[in-house]
């Protein structure tokens, strides 16, 4: 059951911190009736006309073109059933990410924990800078050396910082999606298919690489997507993003296990170009182990 938990984590992240919209397979897929929902004005609170889906994604590309850093915090809870024969049994995984970016040059600090019951839990620090890629887990530092590992982290990295995807994938499927007014927020709401998202995951795990892709691809393979539903705040004054939640159903049989998880990750951003300067430890620079 360990391997498949660390499986079924790849393929969450994947769908779910990497981007969290469709290939253009959505275009086909999209009624008519889904259509107008990106042309047709939305009344707010005060009566006027809301920006409809694909403008206010016009905006939040033009909004993101200054942005020189932020900040990003994510929480995710998982539960998984594994049934083999008559044996069932049960795993919850907890994770939380915080992290600073900025944009260019590239640095990132990034923050992750995760519970996974009686698998254990697992804290990581992680630093990306021009001074390399320091990680500590364990209370050991580490710097990493291998080429590979650290491409594959570095455009992970950038994947996370750059938004540009991520717009991308939400303008085709502006026709599906719905805009609602909360706040000091515009808020665009879409229910997903399970094919178009399953081939996006493939797209992204095939660029990002890491040991762990083709297991992966292959679990990927095996998933029926139950349903998918996507909440993207932008806020009003700025048009930078605000918040995004994603909650996912999916269930798969494989090596005669059948195995459904539940998934929401709820994911906030902030302190847009406020971030001057990322840098690793001393205590990291002095003590890294060399991998």
């Amino acid at each position: 059951m360990k391997k498949m938990v660390v499986l079924l984590l790849g393929v969450v992240l994947a769908l779910g911190l990497t981007g969290c919209g469709q290939d253009k397979k959505a275009d086909n897929n999209a009624s008519s009736g889904a259509e107008s929902n990106a042309s047709a004005a939305v009344k707010t609170n005060e009566g006027v006309a809301a920006p409809a889906a694909d403008e206010l994604l016009t905006k939040l590309t033009d909004a993101m073109k200054d942005l020189k850093s932020l900040s990003m915090t994510a929480t995710s809870k998982q539960h998984l059933v594994v049934k083999v024969g008559e044996d069932t049994q049960e795993q919850n995984i907890d994770m939380e990410i915080k992290s600073d970016i900025i944009q260019d040059p590239l640095s990132m600090k990034q923050e992750l924990h995760m519970a996974m019951g009686d698998l254990g839990n697992q804290d990581v620090t992680q630093y990306i800078t021009a001074d390399g890629i320091y990680m500590l887990t364990g209370g050991s530092w580490v710097k990493l050396t291998d080429e590979t590992m650290i491409a594959t982290l570095k455009d992970a990295a950038k994947d996370t910082a750059d938004a540009t995807q991520q717009i991308e994938q939400f303008k085709t499927i502006a026709g599906e999606m719905k805009v609602t007014e909360e706040g000091g927020d515009y808020v665009l709401k879409a229910n997903l298919s399970g094919d178009n998202m399953k081939e996006l995951a493939k797209s992204l795990l095939s660029q990002n690489g890491g040991e762990n892709q083709a297991e992966t691809m292959a679990v990927l393979d095996q998933m029926n997507i139950d349903n998918i539903n996507i909440v993207y705040s932008i806020n009003k004054e700025t048009y930078l993003p605000s918040k995004m939640s994603v909650e996912m159903n999916m269930d798969m049989e494989a090596e005669g296990q059948q195995v459904s998880m539940e998934m929401k990750m709820d994911s906030a951003f902030s302190k847009f170009n406020e971030i001057d300067a990322i840098e690793v430890p001393q205590e990291a620079l002095d003590n890294a182990i060399v991998q």
